[in-house]
């Protein structure tokens, strides 16, 4: 058992035996930020387990949460990061808040990854570690429906992250625009943002930028609640059941 594994056993026995947090005297002021973070990344991915949305809630009325990440590669597993998060609070395809961050990763950006989206190493020298941020982030997408495009990439290296170092999972709903806009026009094939962006003439000026990314995806999820409710989708629960039969 190395070290920090008998710090976290101690100090999460000393909690569960009622001491406060301030008496936890052996604990380094590092660590105890970081057990600070990891108390409240559980706290939090527990409370959003207990949350029940109600199905019978009209899209219109529902909290949508538009996220999209910048990574290192494709692969968390192989060592690939995020560098780069942002996240859209909408009602009714309205944007309502913004949530944009950079993120200095363990390792250098990709050449052919700053070509691609504009971000090298330097430019994230300053920003926060991925652990630094993450509360702010959960908390920002916590208050709704996470969706994006290809969101199950997005999702597999917040859960890598999550797992790796609090040996916890996002678990709360989610969907996929791809998905909804190839259930909606049943014989065409969305298979990449530009084609969905394309097909609704929606510019993206600074594309494969995560922020950019999800500024337009706003407007693609505006226009997609417009085509839901044409086809008399008008409730979650008739999100969910066109979608389980698509």
């Amino acid at each position: 058992m190395n070290e920090q594994h008998r710090f976290w056993q101690r100090a999460l026995r000393m909690l569960s035996m009622g001491v406060p947090r301030e008496q936890l005297s052996s604990v380094g002021e590092n660590d105890h930020r970081a057990f600070q973070r990891e108390v409240w990344v559980h706290t939090l991915l527990k409370e959003l387990q207990k949350k029940r949305i109600d199905m019978n809630t009209r899209l219109e009325n529902a909290t949508f949460i538009v996220v999209d990440t910048e990574t290192t590669g494709f692969s968390p597993q192989h060592g690939d990061e995020i560098f780069a998060m942002a996240a859209a609070k909408t009602i009714n395809g309205t944007l309502k808040d913004f949530y944009f961050t950079l993120i200095r990763p363990d390792k250098e950006i990709p050449d052919h990854i700053s070509q691609l989206t504009g971000v090298k190493t330097e430019d994230v020298q300053a920003a926060p570690r991925l652990k630094e941020e993450m509360n702010n982030f959960l908390s920002f997408i916590g208050d709704g429906i996470v969706i994006g495009y290809h969101i199950g990439h997005d999702l597999s290296f917040i859960n890598h992250f999550l797992w790796t170092e609090y040996h916890t999972k996002w678990i709360a709903r989610f969907l996929d625009m791809q998905q909804i806009l190839e259930m909606i026009h049943r014989n065409a094939v969305f298979s990449t943002l530009d084609a969905a962006l394309s097909y609704y003439h929606i510019p993206c000026e600074k594309r494969h930028t995560a922020d950019g990314d999800v500024q337009a995806m706003v407007e693609l999820w505006k226009r997609i609640l417009e085509e839901l409710k044409s086809q008399e989708i008008e409730t979650l629960y008739d999100l969910y059941a066109a979608l389980s039969i698509a």
